[in-house]
């Protein structure tokens, strides 16, 4: 049976990457893990980082090391 065309529009580029790397793509689109096919699974890890790359910070310190000077400083 053949596979439906991927609904979602996209651009096609190449990128180079270690062999140690492919072989991870390779192993998960066999598993179908991310994806049937290499280029799926690698499109899926770019898009995650771009994700996080945006994203902002899910855990923000209350306090940061200027602040804390600033608040010493004014109880002295």
């Amino acid at each position: 049976m053949a596979r439906p065309k991927n609904s979602s529009p996209g651009n096609k580029f190449e990128v180079t990457l270690a062999r140690q790397s492919v072989d991870m793509i390779e192993e998960l689109a066999k598993r179908g893990i991310y994806g049937r096919t290499p280029a799926e699974v690698g499109g899926r890890f770019i898009e995650q980082a771009l994700q996080q790359f945006v994203d902002p910070p899910r855990l923000v310190p209350k306090r940061t090391l200027v602040a804390r000077r600033g608040r010493s400083s004014a109880k002295g």
